[in-house]
């Protein structure tokens, strides 16, 4: 406990204020506010709690997004609570992990840099965030387990993009393809904010189809399911889904995992149970419904009652 606070007390010391907004900030600012404004606020009774706590996730975003400042949109509670980790123990192994890796100078250094968009909470252990260290260290591990590197990927489609951070390592990894984000129109709208603003190649539907690379964040499934069909070549895509596809209805399940079913490459991060969903099961079954892939699936250590699953396709 003294430990904790003594971490916590270090970060506020390593903590800087935010610059003034530059002017394309700004335009970045409103247009995230204009889309918020018109998103509707969410009616939760008698609706299944894997669903409604995501609904009760948007409508306290869509709050804090009209009535305060959303430049620090990283320190507010529902992020904090829900994608965004800071001052948890199991960091410090996570990056030590990181710098043990034979290219930590030529790769992980540089790409775990943190910006100052969102005014993260800095990383006592290294000018990151905690946040950003734990999306590389998923990657890290899904490197060493199947050999395969991400910048090497054609297409990455992540289900529940977050604020948009696991894009932005990717890219900074030397990812040059295509990536979509599928996710709840409030998170859609923060990701085309946090991306934006960093300078990343967000793209409406219409450009994002006739680009070699690129960045779109969708949140309507037809729209979603029409890409797939007409636009995406899964030969040498990559689905990831870090505590995302398994805190979602079963419903949003069985339309989302049939558009991957063909892809090469799987990230995957779940706890054992979600409301009223045993997970454990579900992906147990999900597994054997994909059989050319070569899974691999083990319990997170540091963090009890949670699992990794990742896959490949072997070439031929």
């Amino acid at each position: 406990m003294v430990r904790s606070i003594a971490k916590k007390l270090l970060g506020i010391v390593l903590d800087r204020p935010l610059p003034f907004p530059s002017s394309a900030e700004k335009d970045f600012l409103s247009e995230l506010q204009i889309a918020f404004r018109d998103l509707p606020v969410f009616d939760i009774t008698n609706v299944p709690p894997s669903e409604a706590m995501w609904l009760i996730n948007m409508n306290r975003l869509r709050e804090l997004v009209l009535n305060q400042d959303p430049r620090e949109f990283l320190r507010w509670d529902v992020i904090s609570h829900t994608m965004f980790v800071s001052f948890a123990p199991y960091l410090s192994t996570e990056l030590k992990f990181l710098k043990y890796r034979p290219d930590w100078n030529t790769r992980w250094r540089q790409a775990i840099k943190e910006s100052s968009v969102g005014h993260p909470i800095p990383d006592i252990y290294y000018p990151s965030s905690g946040n950003l260290i734990h999306h590389a260290y998923h990657v890290a591990q899904f490197e060493e387990k199947t050999k395969v590197q991400i910048h090497d990927m054609d297409y990455v489609f992540e289900f529940g993009g977050g604020y948009g951070s696991m894009c932005r390592l990717f890219y900074n990894l030397g990812f040059h393809g295509k990536y979509i984000i599928f996710d709840l129109p409030s998170f859609s709208a923060l990701q085309r904010y946090f991306l934006g603003t960093l300078g990343f190649p967000v793209k409406p539907v219409s450009e994002f189809v006739t680009s070699e690379t690129g960045v779109v964040c969708l949140s309507e499934m037809q729209q979603l399911q029409a890409l797939f069909s007409d636009h995406i070549n899964t030969k040498n895509g990559m689905f990831i889904g870090t505590w995302s596809i398994s805190e979602s209805p079963i419903s949003i399940r069985n339309s989302v995992l049939p558009l991957v079913s063909k892809f090469q490459s799987f990230l995957i991060a779940y706890q054992d149970k979600f409301g009223e969903v045993n997970n454990m099961d579900f992906f147990d079954r999900w597994k054997e419904s994909i059989r050319k892939v070569s899974w691999q699936s083990w319990r997170i250590e540091d963090i009890p009652g949670n699992n990794y699953l990742v896959g490949t396709v072997a070439a031929d």
